[in-house]
């Protein structure tokens, strides 16, 4: 005989209320239980609409699409500045970067007890935290280091940068040491970033002494070659032989070098060089341009070694600069998803909450810089510079697989990564937990970006669909209308064609805004290695 076990009238009742809870889960409701570990992934440069789970995603991201399937994808999220130091500075203060005092790359960051890194807490809780890193301005003297117990920034000698293929070997040992407590990773991955050189660019560039090739180098990834010359006694040419797919007409300057140059100096007595032919070297500047067949002459008194040592780019046109960023945002996804088949491969992937979020995006040529086409971020505030991707996976949440479109910012993580987890620090933040927004909670978005870095200071506010650029110097002002123009290419500001109180107060919050910073910015200096290895990078100088 079949026995039916009876229910009592406590457990049914918990039931029905667990039912009508899950018929009114709203937009705002919380996970219903704590993940076991955290990975934050800061991916540097890298635009919202380069990930294809976003709205005409121009590259093919199946590792970052398949997240956002398992999570919720914040459509409106928005970098208060476009920099990435002081960029993460936010993040993980949970602060704007005008409060945290940083401003600029290379400025490091006063620890202070009343304003600890949100790490902090996961290390209190007696979470194992890692950090790994990719781009030399992020190097531990820079002040991100708060809560991690292994903070791993180790570049080569010839360059201040790792592709993300270099991050992961570095990654995925730590995760197979660790697995089993609980911990906090943060992966930075900074591919997208300049140079545009995906790993499997062929080389590009070869030298020839006094007739013999001498070496085969890849001037797109902009490191450091050396190559040792074997000279002999009076005059030696050195030949660049340029194969720059790119620039079909064989009569144009094909690369240039911003950096050249020969030692040791004991080798160097006596030895002259100069350029021989196909040069052309840009006014006020050590930026040589040349064609292919450029040719140098060193004169040495006798045979001797000495080593040559140069960094350079080849030049490209707007297209083709394109073409290969969203080479790198695809090479980047590539490795996310070897991440993530690592979590699988160690049983992580159901315990783990994933947040995935760029630092901020990246100009592609749409707008001028000194009258060019500027590759790059920090000199603006528009659009282009500041949405960025943000996806939030927590195994269990109701929500995922959903799409946000109320506008969030970077100061938001902070805070919701400590509520998701139950730890303290979280309630004196000014930004809020993303796992319980209310739907169609609305904020205002403060923008800044910052001299020397900067040509000039800007600050912007987004509010709604009105996003308002002031830059205070000139006066000068941009207005777009984010939801008819998300492109941001028509400025309003002076038209008539928004309404005029619109403008005023939008104008009256900014105007403030600035003022308040730009009383209480204090400048700090860098040293002059720190100065090389952000022109290297391209922050400055360039």
């Amino acid at each position: 005989m079949t026995r039916v076990k009876r229910r009592s009238p406590g457990i049914f009742l918990t039931a029905v209320l667990s039912v009508a809870a899950a018929v009114l889960v709203s937009p705002g409701c919380s996970p219903e239980r704590k993940p076991k570990n955290v990975i934050l992934l800061t991916l540097d440069t890298l635009r919202a609409d380069h990930v294809g789970a976003y709205h005409g995603g121009k590259a093919a991201t199946p590792a970052l699409d398949g997240l956002a399937a398992r999570g919720i994808l914040f459509e409106n999220a928005w970098s208060h500045i476009p920099i990435t130091l002081p960029s993460h500075a936010s993040i993980f203060f949970g602060r704007p970067p005008h409060e945290v005092m940083n401003y600029n790359n290379g400025q490091p960051i006063t620890a202070r007890q009343d304003r600890p890194s949100f790490v902090e807490a996961f290390r209190e809780k007696g979470f194992a935290t890692a950090a790994f890193v990719s781009l030399g301005v992020l190097l531990p003297q820079f002040g991100l280091t708060g809560g991690f117990d292994d903070y791993r920034a180790d570049f080569p000698s010839s360059r201040w940068y790792l592709t993300a293929g270099e991050v992961n070997r570095g990654v995925i040992p730590w995760l197979e040491a660790h697995w089993a407590k609980p911990f906090f990773l943060w992966v930075h991955y900074s591919d997208p970033h300049n140079p545009y050189c995906p790993p499997d660019m062929p080389d590009d560039l070869k030298l020839r002494l006094n007739g013999r090739v001498i070496g085969s180098f890849r001037l797109s990834d902009y490191e450091i070659k050396q190559v040792e010359l074997d000279l002999e006694a009076g005059e030696n040419t050195v030949v660049f032989e340029t194969e720059n797919p790119y620039q079909p007409n064989p009569t144009q300057y094909m690369a240039r070098l911003d950096l050249i140059g020969f030692g040791p100096e004991a080798a160097m007595k006596g030895v002259f060089w100069k350029h021989a032919g196909r040069w052309y070297t840009l006014p006020g500047t050590d930026i040589r341009f040349f064609k292919n067949g450029a040719s140098l002459m060193v004169r040495s008194p006798s045979a001797r070694k000495v080593t040559m040592e140069f960094r350079g780019q080849l030049n490209l046109f707007k297209e083709d600069n394109r073409k290969l960023y969203r080479r790198e945002v695809e090479y980047m996804d590539g490795r996310i998803g070897e991440l993530f088949a690592a979590l699988d491969r160690l049983g992580l992937r159901d315990e783990t909450a994933v947040v995935a979020v760029a630092d901020h995006g990246e100009g592609l040529g749409d707008y001028l810089l000194d009258g060019i086409p500027h590759f790059g971020h920090i000199h603006f505030l528009e659009s282009d510079y500041l949405h960025v991707p943000l996806i939030v996976s927590v195994p269990g949440n109701r929500q995922d697989g959903s799409r946000r479109a109320e506008p969030v910012a970077l100061t938001d993580i902070a805070p919701t990564l400590l509520h998701l987890m139950g730890l303290r620090g979280g309630e004196g933040l000014p930004g809020r937990d993303l796992l319980r927004l209310p739907a169609g909670a609305a904020a205002p978005v403060f923008m800044e970006t910052y001299r020397p870095e900067a040509e000039n200071d800007q600050f912007g506010l987004l509010d709604g669909r009105w996003h308002l650029i002031f830059r205070p110097e000139k006066g000068l002002r941009w207005m777009y209308d984010y939801v008819a123009d998300p492109s941001e290419k028509t400025n309003l500001w002076g038209s008539g064609s928004f309404p005029a109180e619109i403008g005023r107060d939008l104008d009256r919050r900014l105007t403030a805004f600035a003022r308040d910073i730009l009383a209480g910015k204090k400048e700090t200096p860098i040293d002059s290695k720190t100065e090389e290895m952000l022109k290297s990078l391209g922050y400055v100088g360039k």
